[in-house]
């Protein structure tokens, strides 16, 4: 059996935290936050150049994944801070 490579918990697919009757704002930041982390580290913590050879168009696409996360967790923060 394989072992498992990443530490904590499992998280929820994104569609399942979207569309779940008990909401938690908080939850959902974090979980975009994680999300947008390993996106992120992927791009520049792995290294290996993989980015750059992914041509444009992946390129392109990855940022607007990183831009369209980071829009999400600013919305779900902007729900649970206290000016909000």
């Amino acid at each position: 059996m394989a072992e498992r490579i990443m530490a904590g918990a499992a998280k929820p697919a994104s569609a399942d935290t979207t569309t779940s009757t008990t909401r938690d704002p908080a939850g959902l930041l974090e979980n975009k936050l994680e999300q947008l982390n390993s996106l992120l580290w992927c791009f520049y913590g792995a290294g290996d150049g993989w980015f750059q050879d992914a041509g444009e168009a992946h390129r392109e696409n990855l940022l607007w994944i990183a831009s369209d996360l980071a829009r999400e967790a600013v919305a779900l923060y902007q729900e649970i801070s206290p000016a909000g």
